[in-house]
């Protein structure tokens, strides 16, 4: 476990907020600035179905060098796929360095569940994404959700 005075202060989170547009969708805004230079970043993602017991391994489990895969996209056909969803509402579309003072969004977007059972082979249940971001090696951020897909 790593204690929060050895994680480096990269940032700080302005804005995080889900709105209801109705009874089946939600819009999230996020929004931070970098307090630091980052110039390199991992993700490590894994997806999660909720089943009798509690969550399981499902499908991906993906680590991705962030700064090389927005470098080359093409070269990740998994992590393409995911950043396809949020491509047109982030401003994180550039390779690294991200600079200090820099501002980070992901702004007006609504998942959507089309889209996922489309391109994802899901069945309806409860599905998790569980990550942690690390810049150096170093874990920074862990971001960790769920979406229920039904009928």
């Amino acid at each position: 476990m790593i204690s929060d005075s050895e994680v480096p202060q990269l940032g700080e989170i302005n804005i995080c907020e889900i709105k209801a547009i109705d009874r089946y969708h939600n819009m999230i805004n996020i929004e931070g600035r970098l307090k630091k230079n980052i110039s390199q970043i991992e993700v490590h993602a894994k997806l999660l179905k909720r089943e009798s017991g509690g969550w399981h391994p499902f499908f991906y489990n993906v680590k991705v060098d962030v700064c090389k895969f927005l470098k080359s996209p093409r070269s990740l056909f998994i992590p393409k796929l995911m950043y396809s969803f949020v491509k047109a509402y982030t401003n994180v579309n550039h390779t690294c360095p991200y600079l200090e003072g820099s501002v980070l969004r992901l702004w007006n977007w609504t998942p959507s569940e089309d889209g996922v059972i489309a391109i994802f082979p899901v069945d309806y249940g409860q599905y998790g994404l569980h990550s942690n971001v690390y810049s150096n090696k170093v874990l920074v951020m862990q971001i960790n959700g769920s979406v229920l897909f039904f009928k």
